[in-house]
């Protein structure tokens, strides 16, 4: 008795058979493939740096830190953890941007993750932490919004 499925209950197999090589080798490969991605990617570093260089040019810590060191260590823990997702959320968008993207996605991208950056490092810096809070927040939002709704 003969157990095989015809190849048209399938199709997507078989195609899937035919396109898995190409999707590997290009596709997910962390290579820029065009100077335009290049380009993206190095805007969205530039763009993290500046963020991170301004928040630590903008504020002084030490009164706050002399002020109330148990309160400013909560908060510089809560600044860790928020710079570590601010990390994570700008390597998946250095990652994105190895793919085409349209402009506006790619610069929603760019500017969501330099906020959260600069967000971080306000918060950090025991400076603003309201409108950082709000900021890191809003910036994460967008980038969830964005990668949501892209095509």
């Amino acid at each position: 008795m003969d157990q095989t499925v015809p190849r048209s209950l399938f199709p997507r197999r078989a195609r899937l058979r035919r396109v898995a090589p190409r999707l590997l080798s290009t596709r997910y490969s962390s290579e820029p493939r065009s100077p335009y991605v290049a380009r993206w990617r190095l805007g969205l570093i530039a763009a993290c740096c500046l963020s991170v260089g301004l928040a630590l040019w903008q504020a002084d810590p030490s009164p706050y830190l002399l002020a109330d060191p148990g309160l400013a260590r909560l908060l510089r823990g809560m600044a860790l953890i928020k710079g570590m997702i601010a990390i994570a959320a700008a390597s998946a968008v250095y990652w994105r941007l190895a793919l085409p993207a349209s402009g506006t996605v790619a610069a929603l991208y760019v500017i969501s993750s330099s906020v959260l950056m600069g967000s971080s490092m306000l918060i950090w810096q025991l400076s603003h932490i309201g409108p950082a809070a709000l900021l890191f927040h809003g910036a994460a939002l967008s980038m969830l919004v964005v990668a949501w709704r892209e095509r």
